[in-house]
């Protein structure tokens, strides 16, 4: 019998660990484990409350809003986490709180407290933030930002969990992906479909009210970016993936999905793109 596969999420912010929240939900469903982790409290993104208060006039803002404590908002943004994660089975939430902007050069520590989650977890998956900013063929443009800044400290993190040396039990990582939404459709080296977590991938986004989401946002929200790939590789709803580099197999890959579409009637194939087709497929 397969061992249950040990996943780490790594992110920059609280949110950013949804991009990929269904095949989490999946994974968890069947058994495996799931870590995710926030290298920053987020608290300076996306707080729309203080961002449209601090766009009246002084004295038409809300003292409550405008002087609201980092910690307060740090609490508010880790909850938001923890209450998303639940919806996919995920426990296991660790919220590093480095500060923001978040640069490696200011906070070289982040690379040691990343590694040691990686010790403590041994995950056979790393799920990390992209360190490109354009699509994985051009791997150019790098600019400094939360998450690629995050994506150079996992990156060194990961050399230093397998690197060996006395007192030190080494842990290399199977393999490593970066999520889709961070590339363009054509650099997918996989998507996985998760059709059947749309309404959990929904109330997820829901509950980032700190961010200013409601649940008809939300929904139209995963319509798009869910539907997209979807789309273009024939269901519902699906999450991209792309490689750290190529894996080994033993033979050519082919799943049971990609071969019953090759077979499949065009009837078939629009029922399947429009949620009619039998849940077996």
């Amino acid at each position: 019998m397969t061992e249950p596969l040990r996943i780490l999420s790594v992110n920059a912010h609280p949110h950013d660990f949804t991009h990929t929240a269904g095949t989490l939900g999946i994974h968890t469903s069947r058994g495996d484990t799931a870590t995710v982790v926030s290298v920053t409290a987020g608290t300076q993104t996306h707080n729309e409350k203080l961002h449209d208060e601090l766009m009246k006039p002084v004295e038409e803002q809300d003292p409550a809003i405008v002087n609201q404590s980092e910690d307060e908002i740090a609490a508010i943004k880790d909850k938001e986490l923890r209450d998303a994660c639940a919806v996919f089975g995920v426990s296991d939430v660790r919220v590093l709180g480095f500060p923001q902007p978040f640069r490696l050069s200011r906070y070289p520590e982040a690379v040691d407290k990343i590694a040691e989650v990686i010790q403590d977890v041994r995950p056979d998956i790393l799920i990390m933030q992209s360190p490109y900013t354009r699509s994985h063929q051009g791997r150019s443009g790098v600019t400094a930002d939360d998450h690629t800044e995050t994506a150079l400290a996992t990156l060194e993190a990961k050399g230093e969990a397998s690197r060996p040396r006395p007192g030190f039990r080494p842990h290399s990582i199977a393999t490593t992906l970066f999520p889709g939404v961070y590339f363009e459709r054509n650099d997918h080296d996989f998507i996985v479909d998760i059709s059947d977590w749309f309404e959990q991938r929904v109330k997820a986004e829901a509950y980032y009210v700190s961010q200013g989401h409601t649940e008809d946002w939300s929904r139209r929200r995963m319509l798009v970016m869910l539907g997209y790939p979807g789309w273009f590789t024939g269901t519902l709803y699906a999450e991209g993936f792309v490689r750290e580099r190529p894996e080994l197999v033993p033979a050519i890959p082919m799943s049971e999905l990609t071969l019953r579409k090759a077979t499949e009637s065009v009837e078939e194939r629009y029922d399947r793109m429009v949620g009619k087709a039998g849940k077996d497929f």
